[in-house]
């Protein structure tokens, strides 16, 4: 049976001279790591803990916690060669797949952006990434993400033209929990809801994801 929200005990995560750290409700300090530049985390559906995290060498670390009482660590891959960059780490977890997606901010313009995606199932070392280029922001946003109701990653960011000198463009793409590829709106499969009239309605939900209630964060 899985655990309710109210047995999840208050705890917080951070990190301290390139250390990473998790703290319970007890003051008991456990070290995870040494080396450990910035990362970001998430509960599954099964109430258990996953960090992932990148470290001063650029490698993807995921961290996870069984409910047994003890943290595997699992080096994924080689992520990026330089991490000066980075800005922001978000981790969501859909139907026991990781997506973690990270920005970067670029090295010769502050003001354009390059977006990450990593997919992968703990266990599994087989990962998939998508890198998405020239984003600029909209209204203080980097990017907008949702999920539908097939459990669909949406994906809105404006991204610079480079053909126009500086204008930017609107753009969703969405990325297919099942075949775990990005696709285009009019290439996906979308489940549609008619009302009487036949008029169509959209079935994506509102963000979901700043659930993570239990996590505090540390610098």
């Amino acid at each position: 049976m899985s655990k309710t929200n109210s047995d999840i005990k208050p705890f917080y995560i951070y990190t301290s001279n390139d250390k990473l750290y998790i703290k319970n409700i007890n003051e008991h300090t456990e070290k995870l790591s040494n080396n450990i530049y910035t990362y970001c985390a998430n509960i599954d559906s099964q109430k258990r803990i996953h960090i992932c995290s990148i470290d001063t060498t650029g490698r993807l670390i995921h961290f996870f916690n069984n409910n047994r009482g003890y943290w595997k660590k699992t080096a994924i891959c080689k992520a990026f060669n330089n991490t000066k960059n980075i800005k922001d780490m978000r981790l969501y977890i859909i139907n026991n797949y990781l997506n973690l997606f990270v920005v970067e901010e670029s090295s010769l313009d502050e003001n354009i952006y390059k977006v990450s995606h990593f997919n992968f199932c703990p266990g599994n070392t087989k990962i998939s990434k998508h890198d998405i280029n020239n984003i600029v922001k909209d209204k203080g946003h980097i990017y907008k993400l949702n999920i539908d109701d097939l459990s669909n990653i949406v994906f809105e960011y404006k991204a610079l033209n480079t053909s126009t000198r500086g204008e930017s463009n609107n753009n969703t793409i969405i990325f297919n929990s099942q075949s775990r590829l990005w696709l285009t709106p009019n290439t996906l499969l979308r489940d549609i809801n008619y009302t009487s009239n036949n008029q169509s309605k959209s079935n994506i939900r509102d963000d979901i994801f700043e659930y993570c209630y239990s996590i505090k964060y540390k610098k």
